[in-house]
């Protein structure tokens, strides 16, 4: 394991994993898998840590750079680690770092891994066809595993207002005190619609058969929850 002094994704910070992706598509491709060959040298104990304090430095940007092409396929190379690269996406989505957007990353590599249309789909499918769609069902599952309610409460009155009826309230006992108003919000929601229109009806039926089977449930095994301090 590398020492707190000398990390191996130190080097990393001024490569060319931050700069935009080549425009010729086979030097996209070679570099991508260069370092998607990389990051799997170093998947220890130590590897979830490491991925999310990149994550945490990376994001929010709108500026697409290969850093967000290399996050999805190396999902699809080593689906077990996929909790690793998605987990502290997520984590930026919940306590508001990361606002979702669909065309902006990490979320358009990811959309884009799923797609038909898209040349890694059609790249993939000779050689890693069952691995893709294994990739694209465990992104699937992590992101609904997660996805649970977040209430916020409304608050439209000023604290006077408050102050005056919880005085009025306190002056009748046959009055219960008035609760805010607490609404449900599951912002992973947008991100799974988005890469459920995006994919192929096959792995929208077995996307849709777990979760008729297993809901609430995570078949993998124990998953961690996102951090969001």
């Amino acid at each position: 394991m590398a020492s707190s002094s000398a990390r191996w994704f130190d080097g990393l910070r001024f490569s060319s994993l931050f700069w935009r992706p080549p425009q010729d598509p086979e030097q996209r491709k070679a570099q991508t898998a260069a370092y998607v060959e990389f990051f799997g040298q170093f998947t220890s104990e130590q590897f979830p840590e490491d991925i999310a304090e990149l994550i945490r430095n990376r994001y929010p940007s709108k500026e697409q750079r290969l850093f967000d092409d290399v996050l999805a396929m190396f999902v699809l190379h080593h689906p077990e680690h996929g909790h690793a690269v998605v987990l502290p996406i997520i984590s930026c989505i919940i306590d508001g770092t990361l606002v979702y957007d669909r065309s902006c990353p990490p979320f358009a590599s990811f959309i884009s891994l799923v797609c038909p249309s898209s040349e890694a789909y059609q790249l993939l499918q000779n050689e890693y066809s069952e691995q893709w769609a294994l990739a694209c069902g465990e992104i699937l599952r992590i992101l609904t595993h997660y996805n649970r309610p977040i209430y916020k409460v409304e608050q439209q009155s000023t604290q006077t207002d408050r102050a005056k009826r919880l005085s009025t309230e306190m002056e009748s006992s046959n009055v219960p005190f008035a609760q805010p108003e607490r609404k449900p919000l599951r912002p992973l929601s947008p991100w799974i619609t988005d890469i459920l229109l995006a994919a192929p009806l096959a792995i929208r039926s077995d996307y849709f058969r777990w979760c008729s089977g297993v809901m609430g449930k995570y078949a993998a095994g124990e998953l961690k929850p996102p951090t969001t301090g």
